[in-house]
């Protein structure tokens, strides 16, 4: 495997360079502008062509996402929203929804808003506007590789309800455009609580338009949680539109060893070229059986979502009734893994 620029060893690479930060390294940067003041970001670049935000301040989330410049997330109109403007009720969630390359929704319900037991809960949850600990964030050399790693660990708890860590470890390197992405969520109290999760990974333009494919294996079921009639056209996107988005959930996706890989690609140009631009999503079946996708065509929004989850987006409420709510016994730790790949090559 070469490094990149024709060089296959680490040893070779420092003969080239004062500091291997030249080609690839981070910076812990503080926002100071509007909503996103006082907001952590850590800058990633892995030499490969990929760079990508982690954001500190938001749930270890992953913001901004670029292949050779070429932005693939979707970034929505809020900007960086600080901590401190949650909004729990309704929908009011939208508010603060920067978007980015994954927003994580949970860690006890997300969804759509519903009445579960007496509460109301609103949208996706509080998990995404919860600072996280910086744990770990170095680079480490060895013979023959050069890896970024980086940990937070976010703490969801109240003084008389759950008490539910989520530690995320983050990793890419130098030769290869890929991002590693390991959660362990915890039920540190000593009852147990329900948990939902729901991985909200979200593609933009140039890699979204009604020239895109999107590949989703073969599932059991197919139907709408919003939207009606036939469900067709669910592999094709659409030119910026007045149309309304729309969910759909996958059901009984069929994985290969254990795994499900999603992805989306399309033709684009580039440096006078035409290139294709494609990005995947590998994750275990078991932890995340439920697929919901996300299709916003609306002018000035135009967004793709892939969404891994526990459960569906239907609300707390409807899986306690139905008896599929996941719960997190006590001291109980659930593993979610997700494999991000990113290509520009020639058509």
């Amino acid at each position: 495997m070469t490094l990149g620029y024709g060089v296959s060893t680490i040893a070779d690479l420092r003969q080239r360079v004062g500091n291997l930060r030249q080609l690839a390294g981070y910076q812990r940067v503080l926002l100071q502008e509007g909503r996103g003041h006082g907001n952590e970001v850590l800058l990633v670049r892995n030499g490969t062509g990929l760079s990508f935000q982690i954001s500190i301040s938001r749930a270890f989330d992953l913001g901004l996402c670029e292949l050779y410049g070429v932005p693939v997330s979707w970034l929505s109109a809020t900007g960086p929203v600080a901590p401190h403007f949650y909004e729990k009720d309704g929908r009011e969630w939208n508010r603060g929804f920067e978007g980015g390359l994954l927003a994580t929704c949970g860690l006890t319900y997300m969804g759509k808003p519903n009445m579960d037991q007496g509460e109301a809960l609103g949208l996706h949850g509080r998990v995404s506007f919860i600072p996280a600990e910086l744990l770990r964030s170095e680079a480490v050399q060895t013979s023959d590789a050069y890896e970024l790693i980086f940990q937070g660990r976010v703490r969801q708890s109240s003084a008389v309800g759950e008490n539910i860590t989520l530690t995320r470890t983050i990793r890419t390197a130098m030769g290869t455009n890929r991002i590693s992405i390991v959660d362990e969520v915890t039920n540190e109290a000593f009852t147990p609580i329900d948990h939902m999760i729901l991985y909200h990974f979200n593609l933009g333009f140039p890699l979204i338009s009604e020239t895109c494919r999107i590949f989703i294996p073969e599932a059991r079921t197919r139907r709408w949680i919003q939207g009606d009639g036939p469900v067709t056209a669910w592999d094709r996107f659409q030119e910026p539109s007045d149309a309304a988005p729309t969910v759909l959930l996958h059901e009984g996706i069929r994985g290969e060893h254990g795994w499900i890989e999603v992805s989306v690609e399309n033709k684009i140009r580039w440096n006078e070229q035409e290139k294709t631009l494609r990005a995947s999503i590998r994750y275990l079946r078991e932890a995340c059986p439920f697929l919901t996708q996300w299709k916003n065509a609306a002018r000035g929004e135009y967004v793709l979502g892939f969404e891994p989850g526990n459960t569906s987006t239907e609300g707390r409420a409807l899986h306690r009734e139905q008896g599929t709510l996941p719960q997190l016994q006590p001291q109980e730790t659930r593993r979610y893994e997700f494999v991000l790949d990113f290509s520009l090559r020639d058509c």
